[in-house]
C-alpha cells in the first residue's frame, strides 16, 4: 500500500518552497502597486496643489510672488525676501527652478506659511534675470 509519492521528503520540500515563493511573489506584486500610487499622488498633492497643466500660474493684483533661487528667496523684483516675515492679501506663489531637486523644493515650500499657497516654475527669462542677481 505505498505508491512511493507519500512519503517522499524531497517532493514534500519542493511543494513548501513553491508555496513559499508564490505567497512573496503575491506579497510583493501588492505592495508595490500600492505604495507607488500612493506616493505620486502624496507627492503631487503637496508641491503642486493647482491643477494648471502648464506648470505656471497667472498672476493677479493680490497675489505676492516669492522666487526661491540657489537657497534664497526673493519678491518680485528680484529684491532678498525674509520668508517669515510675509503676510500676503491673496494668494502667495512660489516660483522655483523646473529642475529644482524635489526634496529643495519641499523645504522651499515648507518654510512658507500661508493657507493659499501655489508653486509654480520660472520661465527662461526668469532664470536669465537670475543669473545676473548678485551671491
Amino acid at each position: 500500500m505505498h505508491d512511493g509519492s507519500q512519503g517522499n521528503p524531497m517532493a514534500e520540500i519542493a511543494l513548501a518552497l513553491a508555496m513559499g515563493f508564490f505567497s512573496i511573489m503575491v506579497l510583493t506584486m501588492v505592495s508595490m502597486g500600492t505604495a507607488q500610487q500612493s506616493s505620486q499622488a502624496v507627492a503631487a498633492a503637496i508641491l503642486a496643489p493647482s491643477t494648471s497643466a502648464r506648470g505656471a500660474v497667472d498672476v493677479e493684483t493680490q497675489d505676492t510672488v516669492v522666487v526661491y533661487h540657489q537657497g534664497r528667496y526673493f519678491d518680485a523684483q528680484l529684491k532678498p525676501v525674509d520668508p517669515a516675515t510675509l503676510a500676503p492679501a491673496g494668494r502667495l506663489i512660489l516660483a522655483i527652478d523646473p529642475a529644482l531637486p524635489l526634496g529643495e523644493a519641499m523645504t522651499a515650500r515648507t518654510r512658507l506659511a500661508a493657507d493659499d499657497l501655489i508653486v509654480s516654475t520660472l520661465d527662461p527669462d526668469w532664470l536669465r534675470a537670475l543669473k545676473e542677481v548678485p551671491r
